[in-house]
């Protein structure tokens, strides 16, 4: 084992900036026009990737493209992509890859609302919200196909939520709010892990 000389331990350390640097970079966002989507696809952009943007509304994601902020040699995209919808993934992606070239960067973002909490959620509805969870891995998972194909590192960002922890109970938020829905918690206690 071998000691660092306390003198030069810190030469090679990245900045912050060189650490957040994605320059070259090509990011795919799902839900790029909701409600953190936008956020989320500018931090991108201005930390120097090239954003595929998606959203249900094409002419949406693709305004929502062309107003992020622009470097040199970087190229936004909008597509159409509802990811609930298990047969459009594998065609989003394909187009994504065939419009920037390659995807490093994956952000599974999107998410179907459902307004039921555990009280009175229907067996149907837990279901159908378990979509946004096989719609993150099947993005997930043509990424790491992508990626080893290309012989290249990628990384994917799932969002979590302190609701992937803990349950919210509905009497909490009577009279504020609806409580948060139990298959969110859910999805978002898969996001945590």
């Amino acid at each position: 084992m071998t000691h660092a000389d306390p003198e030069h331990e810190h030469e090679h350390e990245p900045t912050v900036q060189e650490l957040f640097d994605l320059t070259g970079k090509v990011a795919l966002i799902t839900g790029g026009t909701g409600h953190l989507g936008p956020a989320l696809a500018r931090a991108l952009a201005e930390a120097g990737a090239s954003v595929v943007l998606t959203g249900r509304d094409e002419a949406r994601a693709v305004a929502a493209a062309s107003a992020l902020p622009r470097g040199s040699d970087v190229r936004h995209h909008g597509l159409a992509l509802d990811h609930m919808e298990a047969g459009q993934l594998d065609d989003a992606f394909d187009r994504a890859l065939a419009k920037a070239g390659r995807v490093d960067v994956l952000v599974n973002n999107a998410h179907e609302a459902g307004s039921n909490d555990w009280t009175d959620v229907t067996p149907e509805q837990f279901t159908r919200q378990l979509a946004n969870a096989t719609a993150y891995f099947v993005l997930a998972r043509r990424l790491r196909e992508h990626a080893v194909d290309r012989g290249a590192p990628a990384s994917v960002i799932l969002l979590a939520s302190m609701y992937g922890l803990v349950g919210s109970y509905p009497d909490a938020y009577e009279g504020i709010c609806p409580a948060s829905p139990v298959a969110y918690h859910a999805l978002k206690g898969g996001s945590c892990r």
